[in-house]
């Protein structure tokens, strides 16, 4: 694997400042609006009150940052967006190894499946699944470089 151009890790790095922010000033109106209802008075219905505030707070919770280098990997006229930081410190630790990659694109949700052995004929194998990155944040991800994968 090879690793990123200057101008690759600059468009990375670019993509991922404008989406996180986007999901902190995300959290922060959530939050807002918890504070606002904490602070409301004594509420009618309490127990939906707490309930409204504890959805909220999971919500706020549920909305991580951009993590890695995203970039879109092309494989087989498939393409998936993931880190390409950890794909890349995954492979190096197959070292000794024989890998093989390949894209599943049957469930909807494009899976990365790299498959990996010492020989052939030994019992010694396993294969490992990245997904792609979760809905919100792929939305938010223009503009990323985009790396073609070749099959040797």
């Amino acid at each position: 694997m090879r690793t990123l151009t200057a101008e690759e890790k600059a468009l990375s790095k670019a993509a991922k400042q404008r989406a996180n922010k986007h999901l902190q000033a995300q959290r922060r109106d959530i939050d807002a609006r918890i504070r606002k209802l904490k602070n409301a008075p004594d509420p009618e219905y309490p127990v939906s009150h707490h309930r409204s505030t504890a959805v909220l707070a999971a919500e706020s919770e549920m909305l991580q940052d951009v993590k890695g280098d995203p970039v879109v990997l092309k494989l087989d006229g498939s393409s998936i967006i993931l880190n390409y930081e950890m794909l890349r410190r995954l492979i190096r630790s197959l070292k000794n190894r024989q890998w093989n990659m390949s894209l599943d694109t049957s469930t909807g949700s494009p899976v990365l499946i790299i498959t990996h052995h010492i020989n052939l004929w030994g019992k010694d194998r396993g294969y490992i699944e990245l997904y792609d990155l979760p809905s919100y944040q792929k939305e938010l991800l223009t503009e990323l470089p985009v790396i073609e994968i070749e099959r040797n």
